[in-house]
């Protein structure tokens, strides 16, 4: 990390902080550069002794590293592009150009590893060229070895800076890096064993090397489509929106919370459970102050909806204490939330909401569990319950 962090510093301008909206598109860039320039360095290596030595995994590694200069493009163009501010078409601004870039490197990746198991079979079952063993060495493979450490850097490299500014599309790119590295001692085993007598490997070594680069693009293409699609955000960050939010004066606890993350941008909506007492001004003002908090700590554009809650009463401990009980009966970690016990006598209502995955089998026997336990306490009272979808999303 001391390497990285000495880059950084000399790349990037001395007045330019982490909490700064450009800092992350300089990171993102930093990365492509870096890999641009490394990826054309090895891929002229590669290629080099690959001609020589007539290793069509060679020649294959080669132009992978080749299409990582393509794909460091590629991250390069989505972080100028999502470094745009909001217009009147983009409104959430231009963030996951990101996004795109990744499933961008997925299809480029791809494309290589078909086009290159192509050429593999053709080489084992059908051509009659192998490896010119005349042409390797132990200087030969030290050399073609030299490039797997190089590779093994920048993927450590792109780590890094991926989780410096949790993006995607750097971690990306240190996967395709990194399946890099793989594919490069592949290709040292086919030329240890077309130097010690068995050519064979070349070809079996060039398909092992297209199967390993499909798979990859497999793996960033299903990150960048989950991305897209949306996907939950992660329980650290709910915790860190409840935890700032209930440290909020009158704030007592919130739930149906959304995440969108289009790059820097993070846009969240929560609903803020408060004593049903509770006068609308200062209602308001608890919305303003958790809005205010979150966009202040967590960078983030927030809309906050207020729920008014039955919080004290024996009715409500005892509510309470049933619904607990009755869940506690049930797989999954049900809980329930925006509790209200309304009106006096013969015309009181019980209403509270129950958080569930989207596609919950359990609704309908909960939801009869529920109203029998409730009923049979309180025959009276009328039950409403509604199942919210959890929409955690990123």
């Amino acid at each position: 990390m001391a390497l990285t962090q000495a880059i950084i510093k000399l790349a990037l301008p001395s007045d330019l902080h982490p909490e700064d909206r450009e800092y992350r598109g300089k990171i993102g860039l930093l990365e492509g550069w870096v890999s641009v320039f490394g990826n054309f360095l090895l891929f002229g290596i590669k290629l080099f002794f690959g001609l020589a030595a007539s290793s069509i995994a060679l020649i294959a590694d080669a132009f992978h590293t080749l299409s990582d200069v393509a794909t460091s493009a590629v991250v390069i163009f989505g972080f100028n592009v999502s470094q745009k501010p909001a217009d009147k078409k983009h409104p959430f601004g231009h963030g996951r150009a990101e996004t795109i870039a990744t499933l961008t490197i997925a299809i480029l990746m791809a494309v290589v590893s078909i086009e290159f198991f192509r050429g593999a079979v053709d080489r084992l079952f059908f051509s009659e060229s192998h490896v010119d063993v005349n042409a390797i060495d132990w200087l030969f493979i030290s050399i073609v070895t030299l490039t797997a450490a190089g590779k093994a850097w920048m993927a450590h490299f792109a780590y890094q800076l991926g989780d410096l500014i949790d993006s995607d599309a750097l971690r990306g790119d240190a996967v395709h890096h990194k399946s890099d590295v793989y594919t490069t001692l592949l290709v040292i085993v086919a030329l240890i064993g077309a130097y010690i007598g068995f050519p064979v490997l070349d070809g079996v070594m060039g398909i092992a090397v297209a199967i390993m680069i499909l798979h990859s693009a497999y793996g960033i293409a299903r990150t960048a489509i989950d991305d897209l699609l949306g996907k939950p955000a992660s329980p650290e960050l709910i915790q860190q929106i409840a935890d700032a939010a209930t440290s909020v004066p009158g704030a007592r606890q919130v739930h149906d919370v959304i995440v969108h993350t289009y790059g820097a941008d993070r846009f969240i909506s929560l609903h803020v459970e408060i004593d049903d007492d509770t006068e609308p001004p200062i209602a308001h003002n608890i919305a303003d102050n958790v809005e205010h908090k979150l966009g202040s700590e967590l960078n983030a554009k927030v809309v906050t909806h207020i729920d008014p809650v039955s919080v004290s009463g024996q009715k409500v401990d005892d509510v309470s204490e049933l619904l607990e009980s009755t869940l506690a009966g049930f797989e999954g970690g049900f809980c329930f939330q925006d509790l209200r016990v309304v009106g006096v006598d013969e015309t009181e209502s019980i209403l509270f909401e129950i958080p569930v995955v989207p596609d919950c089998q359990q609704k309908d026997e909960l939801e009869q569990a529920l109203r029998q336990a409730l009923a049979d306490r309180w025959p009276r009272t009328a039950v409403i319950i509604e199942f919210k979808a959890q929409m955690s999303e990123r």
